[in-house]
């Protein structure tokens, strides 16, 4: 019996447990779910920073960092990147998006992104609801759907008062956003669900299923409805006509000068690229699958005056850094980090002018837990990033890599 009661709790234990790992998982976006070669090989989001990560109702939080849009951009699946939007990825309307802004663009439009270029954004959002949220930078690609950025949670606590979000007119009327209208439009909701509900009466008053179905049988169906009902018809219609005839005077008295909404689309140049960089070209790349390790054969080029080192390695939102280098930063989410999972050999600095072939290898439990690994069930198995290069006085040399990428099995891993 002992045997059996242990048995039993360990069963609830792992059921406790894993029910809480699906939990977790679920909890925030979903973002693991997206295919891993739109997160690899679309947008690629670096320098990302969250001004707070905790907050209370009315304050203010800043949403900034860079993106590249990937050479290898899926043409294929997704087309180009010709109409995109800037946005948040935030669970409802917990909060309110004051301004953004795209290379110092102001954003309220859609605009075209350029392959291989970088773009800066920043989104000041307002705190609307008590909680704790997962808050991505989101850019929202017209035929391939929302491509999210890294996620970090974000608690807001109660404020010293309700949530306002006040805001100057253009004829300079001081109004609060979060209620302005709101009697307009409760009122308007409840003259047509009177309208609605008039006529919902007048015709379940009667028997409805039963008796109609025997006039219908019967071959009377003109008798169902009545020159009564008629004149009802013909009377809600002309109501209805001069409810929405009057109304449309009504606001154009009261609200004179309005504004439209914008649906155009503007052109925002993406950003400098500096005349001397690192380029880099792919020799081989393969995912050792018992050692959840990416290995690299790069042929590297430094065409910068000063020598430089291989940092960090960036795709879809994970960071895998290179402890001797690179400095591991706090303000961004700890899940999507690899504090030492990026080791380099040669680990020698790369000279000016000098081409030397490096084997780098990325290790770390997240190409799982992030569902990367499951591109190489893809009929077209291609992997992209972001490596970025380093000198000695902190200045940083951007390149993408990406190719087609081979699994292997180390048996002497297992």
């Amino acid at each position: 019996m002992a045997s059996r009661s242990r048995l039993r709790g360990r069963l609830v234990a792992l059921i406790v447990i894993g029910w809480s790992a699906v939990a977790s998982l679920a909890w925030a976006h979903g973002e693991r779910t997206q295919e891993p070669f739109l997160r690899m090989r679309s947008i690629l989001f670096y320098d990302c920073q969250w001004s707070t990560d905790r907050l209370k109702v009315n304050d203010e939080l800043v949403l900034s960092g860079r993106f590249r849009v990937f050479d290898d951009w899926p043409i294929e699946v997704m087309g180009r990147p010709e109409t995109v939007y800037i946005n948040t990825g935030v669970p409802g309307p917990v909060f309110v998006r004051k301004e953004s802004f795209l290379n110092g663009v102001n954003m309220a439009n859609s605009t075209s992104l350029t392959i291989g270029g970088d773009y800066e954004f920043r989104v000041k959002l307002r705190a609307r609801a008590p909680g704790t949220y997962h808050v991505h930078p989101l850019i929202n690609v017209y035929y391939a759907g929302p491509i999210q950025g890294p996620g970090k949670w974000v608690t807001i606590e109660p404020g010293g008062g309700p949530f306002t979000n006040p805001e100057k007119t253009l004829m300079g009327q001081e109004v609060d956003l979060e209620r302005f209208g709101l009697s307009t439009v409760v009122g308007w909701h409840l003259v047509w669900v009177a309208v609605a509900l008039v006529w919902l009466v007048w015709w379940v008053r009667r028997p409805l299923f039963i008796p109609r179905y025997i006039l219908v049988t019967r071959g009377a169906e003109d008798e169902l409805v009545s020159a009564t009902d008629r004149k009802l018809a013909a009377g809600l219609f002309v109501a209805t006509l001069a409810i929405v005839v009057i109304g449309n005077y009504w606001a154009i008295t009261k609200y004179p000068i309005t504004v439209p909404l914008q649906s155009s689309r503007i052109r925002v140049k993406p950003l400098p690229r500096p005349a001397q960089g690192v380029e880099v070209d792919l020799v081989k790349a393969t995912y050792e699958v018992p050692g959840r390790t990416v290995y690299l054969d790069l042929k590297v080029t430094n065409q910068s005056a000063k020598p430089v080192r291989l940092s960090e390695l960036t795709t879809a939102n994970v960071r895998f850094l290179n402890a001797a280098v690179a400095k591991d930063e706090p303000g961004y989410p700890r899940d999507l980090i690899a504090p030492s999972g990026l080791v380099v050999e040669p680990e020698a600095a790369i000279g000016p002018g000098e081409t030397k072939l490096i084997h780098v290898s990325a290790t770390d439990p997240i190409w799982e837990t992030e569902r990367l690994a499951l591109l190489l069930y893809d009929p077209d198995s291609r992997f992209g990033g972001l490596l970025m290069f380093q000198d000695s006085e902190g200045t940083r040399y951007l390149s993408t890599v990406g190719g087609p990428i081979l699994p292997t099995f180390n048996l002497k891993a297992l």
